[in-house]
């Protein structure tokens, strides 16, 4: 399953995923909450999703499985971080990350 990465994040979440992605670690001068520390985790996924289907389109084609499967990776973590797992979906997302799993 193919997860569309089009939600646009607003200004306070692209700081945020800015200050992630480019600037040294700080600590929190204060708990930015469960819903904001979601839509910071949610759009890193995008941008990263969107990065990796940018440089699936450079890549030979031998190497295309090989970065397929790293893509569903991506996307699977980009479900978790939208909506938590319940114990028997994560069960079962971490059975078919085994040898041989995902090649759905």
């Amino acid at each position: 399953m193919s997860f569309p990465v089009t939600n646009d994040p607003d200004s306070d979440t692209l700081h945020s995923v800015i200050e992630h992605v480019f600037m040294p670690p700080k600590l929190p001068q204060k708990d930015p909450g469960e819903r904001v520390e979601q839509q910071t985790n949610v759009a890193l996924c995008n941008s990263l999703i969107g990065a990796a289907r940018d440089f699936l389109r450079a890549l030979p084609s031998s190497e295309y499985p090989l970065w397929k499967h790293m893509l569903k990776t991506m996307e699977l973590i980009h479900r978790a971080a939208k909506t938590p797992f319940e114990e028997g979906d994560l069960q079962q997302a971490l059975s078919s990350m085994g040898l041989g799993g995902m090649s759905r």
